[in-house]
């Protein structure tokens, strides 16, 4: 029996994540698109707003109203959005499609629905006690990173690479296309890409393990539509089974000893597909709204004790890394991205504290994708291992380009806020410094070279040329105009490290 609804809801999955990839490409310097706020899809993350929501540090719900959206219609059909929307997902269910279709054995046996819903516990009290780490596993910020720091990547690396090569025939076609100023790397690229593949590897085990078992998102999804109103109906059932092998989330139990047929569905686990609707004959299976059904299960099935342990593992988890943040074992070279100020009542600025701007951050790169020097990266080991992943600048890469605010405009989470040109003279992400051991202008006798490099690139002004030792002109930073743009030491000769550094205010050499 064919299944109409199946093939909608595949139109439907492929319709969303063309928007999702495309809301994602539009968010670029110069110009990012308002028509098409590159925010949107991590808005509808509800997961993201709660965490947002219950941290200590400043929220917006303006970041998140599509969230609220999401919300609704989850208490109102159940978990719709893992099924239809939810671009990881719909990824996995490609994935499976392409390369798992013909996997007959797997080890459905190794699916626990119940540890999403411990890793969500673990996730709602560290964020309660100021620690950030739904990025790790919230889908939505994991497939928006992946995009990020590795398809984009990729994709920009073939176009240039075709443009190069295919010079003379795209020319000879009527086209001029040029490779991109800036080929974009990120650091921890190869991390990404290995957590991502290991995401679809797990559907070895079964079909969207990772949606099953690990999902904190499906986990607070399960949670509030496990009551909704769109039901699977059963009348008739004639117990062949083939329900509970379409069925991709488990949500079909086979009989017991209260029921000989698979009519029964796990509210909770159940993400409206559809694939269920393979009965041989008409009318036994079908979807309708209802609002009492006796043989809907509506419970996680998580233990009490567990769920407990989890919290206590978080909170653990939290206290570690705020006594962390809180000693600033911090690298002198973390640079935050000028999006990170807090804005007062009356409209003054002010540095975001390490704290707060962990809180906010999801971790998604979206700001890194955006910037367009390619001197956000993800941190290393520059904020420890909580700040992993969160923005940095690291100018020998890229440096922060003066008229653009595009980090403010893409942030999804308020961890970067929105600010002009104008404003941005008055933040101040970091002070450079001229090592005049290194600089070939500050080097005595022979040694001695008019370079003055930082001096010609230097946008704010901040580099005045003095004396040297020896009477002759060199650089000298003014750490009252310089606001840590990192041009200087972009444009810097000197290899592998610049004689003129931008360190955090106040952290110079």
């Amino acid at each position: 029996m064919k299944n109409p609804v199946k093939s909608i809801r595949r139109v439907v999955q492929m319709v969303f994540l063309a928007l999702f990839l495309w809301l994602l490409w539009q968010a670029r310097w110069p110009g990012v698109d308002q028509r098409a706020p590159a925010q949107t899809m991590i808005g509808m993350d509800p997961l993201a707003a709660l965490v947002s929501w219950i941290s200590p540090s400043q929220f917006s719900i303006a970041h998140f109203q599509a969230a609220l959206v999401v919300i609704v219609l989850t208490m109102l059909l159940g978990r719709v959005f893992c099924g239809w929307i939810c671009p990881l997902g719909t990824t996995i269910d490609i994935f499976d499609h392409i390369f798992l279709r013909k996997r007959t054995k797997r080890a459905n046996h190794l699916n626990r629905p119940a540890w999403k819903y411990y890793v969500l516990g673990a996730v709602l009290v560290a964020a309660l006690f100021g620690t950030q780490i739904a990025w790790l596993l919230d889908p939505i910020p994991l497939f928006t990173r992946t995009c990020s720091i590795v398809l984009y990547p990729i994709i920009v690396g073939v176009y240039n690479f075709s443009v190069v090569k295919g010079w003379d025939a795209l020319k000879a076609a009527g086209l001029e296309l040029y490779p991109t100023d800036v080929a974009p790397g990120y650091s921890l690229g190869i991390a990404v890409m290995l957590v991502f593949a290991t995401v679809l590897g797990l559907s070895l085990l079964s079909r969207r393990y990772w949606c099953r078992t690990l999902c904190p998102l499906g986990a607070l999804l399960g949670f509030l539509g496990r009551f909704g109103l769109l039901n699977r109906k059963v009348q008739g059932c004639v117990s062949c089974a083939r329900c509970e092998g379409a069925c991709k989330m488990g949500a079909i139990p086979g009989p017991d000893e209260d029921t000989e047929d698979f009519s029964r569905t796990y509210s909770s686990e159940c993400v409206q597909c559809y694939d269920c609707l393979v009965c041989p004959s008409p009318g036994i299976s079908s979807v309708s709204f209802r609002v009492f059904h006796r043989e809907l299960d509506a419970e996680t099935h998580a233990s009490r004790r567990h769920f407990l342990a989890a919290m206590g593992l978080g909170v653990v988890y939290a206290a570690s890394a705020s006594a962390g943040v809180s000693r600033r074992v911090m690298d002198e070279r973390l640079i935050r991205p000028p999006g990170a100020i807090v804005r007062g009542p009356d409209g003054s600025l002010r540095t975001m504290g390490e704290a707060e701007f962990r809180d906010l951050c999801l971790r998604c790169g979206a700001c890194m994708r955006a910037c367009p020097t390619n001197g956000l990266q993800p941190a290393v080991a520059e904020a420890g291992f909580d700040g992993l992943f969160t923005p940095i600048l690291v100018p020998r890469i890229g440096y922060c380009e003066q008229g653009c605010t595009t980090c403010g405009d893409v942030c999804p989470s308020g961890a970067l806020v929105r600010f002009d040109v104008e404003e941005k003279t008055e933040i101040v992400i970091g002070t450079a410094t001229v090592n005049q051991n290194k600089c070939l202008c500050w080097r005595p006798g022979d040694m001695y070279r008019l370079c003055l490099v930082c001096d010609e690139h230097c946008p704010y002004d901040a580099i005045q040329v003095i004396e040297n030792h020896d009477g002759e002109r060199a650089p000298f930073v003014d750490p009252d105009v310089c606001v840590g743009c990192g041009l200087c030491e972009n444009a810097c000769p000197l290899e592998p490290e610049a004689a003129i550094v931008v360190h955090q205010s106040g952290l110079g050499l």
